[in-house]
């Protein structure tokens, strides 16, 4: 064997897919999400006779495969028929009825609607709409503004199955009822993956994105423990990219404890939210966070220059828990309840 056998060259990659460890990669397989995708199809399975489908709720925490689920419905639906639309809008940024129009616009090819008002526009997305079948899937709906685009899609649209999916346990609670009334949701929570999923989800990842002994199996029941601590298995694949680019950077032909160890050290800094999708008062409070860590909710809102009340505070502390940008821990000590505020994995780095 040569001296420099074990180096990887300039024309060459570590990875096989590096595609396969990005958060919006839709897998061939999603594993034990059956049950779920089962449910979505069935909601869906009217429209196939022309009949409208069920409204379908999607709840649960972050990073545990209710966005992929649907996609991959979605896309298996793109695959059967063309005689049903498939949509998909993520409401992060979409985030008003406006904005959320003009996306429709655009995914169904509709002109000509400069200085149409949102109504008029509304009229022109539901004619056509109207043409087929549609699935109407709206991503992060709590952050949707207001009730009025829900509203529109239930009264306008006629044969439909309108797909809601969203990490906030109240947001039912929280929509007017007389847009309740017209969804008639079903609901469908999707609970946190086993440590055990998580482990097989990532060995399955691993198989996608690297050539066979590339990555150390035996490394990743480390990786699995830190997803499934952080309740999100995107930190787990995470983990697995960064790991894989530190050893592309070294050249090195395969990926070593080492490289996985320095990919732990940096993710501290790993947000799943892209800074510039964070608004920018939430965005404000999670960097002084990182700078006040481990404090009380209510040592936090004293020490928080901002005028702000503290129920505006408390509820951006309850939009950072619901993105996995932070955790709120209930603590007995001292007199009375209080809530801790913590970076994710805080803990559970500290053993590596």
């Amino acid at each position: 064997m040569g001296m420099f056998d074990k180096i990887l060259k300039d024309n060459e990659s570590l990875f096989l897919n590096e595609l396969a460890l990005d958060f919006t990669f839709i897998p061939p397989v999603i594993k034990f999400r059956e049950n779920q995708q089962q449910y979505i199809a069935s909601c869906i399975k009217h429209l196939f006779q022309k009949r409208t489908g069920k409204n379908l709720l999607i709840t649960g925490s972050h990073g545990i495969g209710k966005t992929l689920a649907a996609k991959h419905i979605l896309k298996e639906l793109e695959n059967e028929t063309e005689e049903i639309l498939p949509i998909y809008i993520n409401c992060w940024k979409k985030n008003s009825s406006y904005k959320v129009l003009i996306e429709l616009c655009e995914l169904l090819d509709i002109k000509f609607i400069q200085n149409l008002t949102t109504e008029q526009i509304a009229k022109k997305v539901s004619s056509v709409l109207n043409k087929k079948p549609a699935v109407i899937c709206l991503d992060e709906a709590d952050k949707l503004e207001n009730n009025d685009l829900l509203y529109s899609l239930s009264e306008d649209i006629f044969k439909k199955t309108i797909i809601l999916i969203t990490n906030e346990n109240d947001f039912l609670s929280r929509l007017d009822s007389r847009v309740k009334s017209r969804l008639s949701l079903d609901i469908l929570e999707f609970k946190p993956y086993t440590e055990n999923e998580m482990h097989e989800i990532l060995k399955q990842r691993i198989e996608y994105a690297f050539p066979q002994k590339v990555f150390p199996t035996a490394e990743l029941k480390q990786i699995s423990q830190i997803a499934f601590q952080s309740k999100d298995v995107r930190a787990g694949i995470y983990l697995l990219k960064e790991s894989g680019l530190i050893a592309e950077q070294e050249s090195s032909r395969i990926i070593t404890q080492e490289h996985i160890k320095k990919a732990i050290s940096k993710f501290q800094d790993f947000q799943i939210k892209d800074k510039q999708e964070t608004p920018e008062q939430v965005q404000a409070i999670l960097e002084f966070i990182k700078k006040n860590q481990d404090k009380t909710t209510k040592e936090l809102f004293e020490l928080y220059s901002p005028k702000t009340s503290y129920r505006t505070f408390h509820r951006n502390l309850q939009k950072l828990e619901s993105s996995g940008l932070i955790l709120l821990e209930e603590s007995n000590q001292g007199p009375g309840k209080s809530t801790i505020v913590k970076l994710p994995l805080q803990d559970t780095l500290d053993k590596f």
